[in-house]
């Protein structure tokens, strides 16, 4: 027992000191913010307190800063999400031999990224196997406790609904809606894949200008139908082909849309984002032609803005009341149009919340020391499933 005991203290102190020797070496290589493949911000390593270590937050961060800035870290996370894609692939090509009648338009053109129907140009997911909603229990129970209208509007995608038998995806709308019991639901329903070409973008998760307009549309039915609604200034085409996350995993350009966009006269207002002043995103830039013109950029994080774990919209609308929007990277076009039907309007991203605050975030005291009226959950599967996926730069 001792000679283990000696082992696992061993153990112990090369552990840290092989990540007090990553955190020495950092400065040599230097730390990324954004992983350009998997489009999320990535976790910085953490300066070293001793209330941080005692609690624990310390490690927690390091443990994710660890996973992150190591070099070749995301070729390994790739190589391990690719194997579980083929493993997959593997099992269902067995069923479908066995039933050939189960045959799929699904067809890989890279581990966990498919072309469908024989469309040339489209990159899509397969639909995860199930709504595993259990993580966010507490933080639903957290919810539905509030004392504020609340709604949940969820995004159907290639990631939720399965092209080959679109009616199942109702299900994981309705398990999620049995979980958060709000005063509305409603969902950005995709039919079949010929409807989610419509709304989506060829190589990127997101929803395109024509499908966030529809979203902003739905979601202030559900929030404020008596609300007149905001109108696009013109639509805006750009000359550069929009290569999405899907092409940036897979570096399969096929895709050949122009980045497009709406632009929009919002009402006199101010933006804070994480506690500073700004402007969110840069759609100004762009609808003057100032932008990169790599065929990988990713204009949908660039034009609409990136990841910030608070951004808060001042309308200075008294009685409109106010929003606490807890939503994925789905909101960034629509973030100041659903603010201007509000006075103040405050959005967190879970995923980015905690780092940038120091704390995790705490819905009940927000909620009550904001005066929040309303609440709404926005977001697609990934955002429901309580699992750590952080989409980042564009989730």
């Amino acid at each position: 027992m001792k000679k283990k005991g000696a082992a696992a203290r061993l153990l112990f102190i090369a552990a840290w000191i092989a990540s007090l020797a990553i955190l020495s070496l950092t400065p040599l290589w230097g730390q990324k913010d954004i992983s350009e493949t998997e489009n999320r911000g990535l976790t910085h390593f953490p300066a070293m307190t001793v209330p941080g270590f005692v609690d624990g937050s310390f490690q927690d961060a390091l443990e994710k800063a660890l996973g992150d800035q190591l070099l070749f870290s995301e070729e390994v996370r790739s190589t391990v999400r690719s194997a579980e894609s083929a493993a997959l692939d593997a099992e269902q090509e067995i069923l479908y031999r066995l039933n050939p009648s189960l045959k799929s338009g699904y067809v890989q053109i890279s581990p966990g990224y498919y072309a469908y129907g024989g469309d040339e140009h489209r990159l899509v997911e397969k639909p995860m196997p199930e709504a595993r909603c259990s993580g966010l229990q507490d933080f639903a129970e957290a919810i539905n406790a509030l004392d504020a209208r609340r709604f949940l509007y969820f995004i159907e995608n290639s990631r939720s609904v399965n092209f080959d038998r679109p009616e199942e995806s109702r299900q994981v709308f309705e398990e999620i809606c049995r979980i958060f019991q709000t005063d509305a639901a409603a969902r950005f329903a995709v039919e079949d894949y010929a409807d989610y070409c419509r709304w989506f973008y060829q190589t990127d998760h997101h929803w395109n200008h024509l499908g966030s307009y529809r979203g902003y549309r739905e979601i202030m039915g559900m929030l404020k139908p008596e609300d007149r609604l905001l109108e696009p200034d013109a639509e805006v085409e750009l000359p550069v082909v929009f290569n999405g996350s899907y092409a940036r995993q897979t570096k399969s350009l096929r895709a050949d849309e122009h980045f497009t966009v709406y632009s929009f006269s919002l009402p006199s207002h101010t933006e804070t984002l994480n506690g500073k002043r700004g402007v969110y995103g840069r759609m100004s830039a762009y609808l003057k032609g100032r932008y990169a013109e790599d065929s990988l950029t990713n204009h949908y994080a660039n034009c609409y803005g990136g990841e910030y774990g608070e951004i808060i919209y001042d309308f200075a609308r008294p009685g409109a009341g106010s929003l606490l929007l807890i939503a994925s990277s789905y909101s960034n076009p629509i973030n100041g149009l659903i603010a201007s039907h509000y006075d103040k309007t405050y959005v967190i991203d879970l995923r980015y919340y905690e780092e940038w605050a120091g704390r995790p975030f705490d819905i009940a005291s927000y909620a009550a020391e904001k005066e929040i009226d309303d609440v709404l959950l926005l977001g697609d599967i990934e955002m429901f499933l309580g699992e750590a996926s952080a989409e980042g730069g564009e989730t």
